[in-house]
C-alpha cells in the first residue's frame, strides 16, 4: 500500500515533527537521507518507522511506509527532498566522559551541529544543553552534526546545577580572559560555549574556574563560535 495523500492522518502526526513542540510532546524527531539512518542504526539508536519514496529501494529491515513524492515532500524540509525519511525516538545515552561541552544560549542551528560533531571528533562526549538553546534536533542542526548525534549524550540541563557539581575544572571563553594555557591538567575539563552575540552569561561565568581568550595575530575582530570552539576541544582533548 503507497500513502498518496498529504492529509493521512499518519502523514500529518509525522508531520508535526517538524516542530520543536511536537518533537517534545512525542520525543521523536526526523532524519532525513541514507547516510544518516545508517549512522543512527550503526550506533543503536532506536528507530520507530522510516517513510520510503515509492520510486526507491531500500534494504533496512525496519517498519516501512511507501509514500508519494507529494507525500515526501511534505515530511521533508529540504528544496529537493531524500527518497527516505526515518522516525527516531529521542533518548539519552549515558556516557561518562572526562570532556565535556556545555552549550549555553547558542542560537545558529549551523553553529551547535558543528559543535556536536566536533565534539565527537575532540572525545567530548557529553554535551550538555543549557536554557535558549537552540533545539538540537532541528532538522538543520542534525544536518550539520552529521551523524554525530548517534555518538554522544545530549542532555537538557540547568547549566549553573551540573557547573556546581562538576568534579573537574570549567573553562569558558571571555574578551577579557587568559591566553590559551597548558597548565590546566585535571583529568576532568567542561568547555562552556555562549551566545553568538552575547558570549556567556554573567551566572554562568561566575562558576567558571577560567576564563580563556584565543590569541589572533590577524586582523579579524572575533572567531564564530564553532571555530572557537574547535580550536578550544582541540587544545584538550584527550
Amino acid at each position: 500500500m503507497v500513502i498518496t495523500s498529504k492529509d493521512n492522518k499518519r502523514i500529518k502526526e509525522i508531520r508535526k515533527l517538524l516542530t520543536k513542540k511536537g518533537r517534545t510532546k512525542a520525543q521523536q524527531f526526523l532524519i532525513e537521507g541514507e547516510h544518516l539512518i545508517e549512522e543512527a542504526i550503526q550506533f543503536g539508536a532506536h528507530i520507530e518507522e522510516i517513510f520510503v519514496l515509492e520510486t526507491d529501494t531500500y534494504n533496512f529491515d525496519l517498519k516501512t511506509t511507501v509514500v508519494t513524492k507529494d507525500v515526501m515532500s511534505s515530511l521533508s524540509t529540504l528544496v529537493t527532498p531524500p527518497g527516505i525519511i526515518a522516525v527516531v525516538r529521542m533518548e539519552t545515552k549515558s556516557i561518562e566522559s572526562d570532556r565535556v561541552l556545555a552549550i549555553d544560549g547558542i542560537q545558529d542551528p549551523g553553529n551547535l551541529g558543528t559543535l556536536i560533531r566536533t565534539a565527537d571528533a575532540f572525545n567530548f562526549k557529553r554535551i550538555l544543553i543549557g536554557k535558549n538553546t537552540v533545539d538540537p534536533y532541528s532538522d538543520k542542526v542534525l544536518r550539520s552534526s552529521q551523524g554525530s548525534h548517534f555518538h554522544v549524550s545530549l542532555e537538557d540541563v540547568d547549566l549553573i546545577e551540573v557547573m556546581q557539581n562538576f568534579n573537574g575544572t570549567i573553562l569558558t571563553t571571555d574578551l577579557s580572559g587568559e591566553s590559551l594555557t597548558d597548565k590546566i591538567t585535571d583529568e576532568k575539563i567542561m568547555i562552556v560555549l555562549g551566545n553568538e552575540g552575547q558570549g556567556v552569561s554573567q551566572e554562568v561565568l561566575e562558576h567558571a574556574n577560567y576564563k580563556v581568550k584565543i590569541d589572533m595575530p590577524g586582523d579579524a575582530e572575533s572567531l564564530n563560535v564553532a571555530v572557537a570552539g574547535g580550536i578550544l576541544m582541540h587544545q584538550y582533548s584527550l
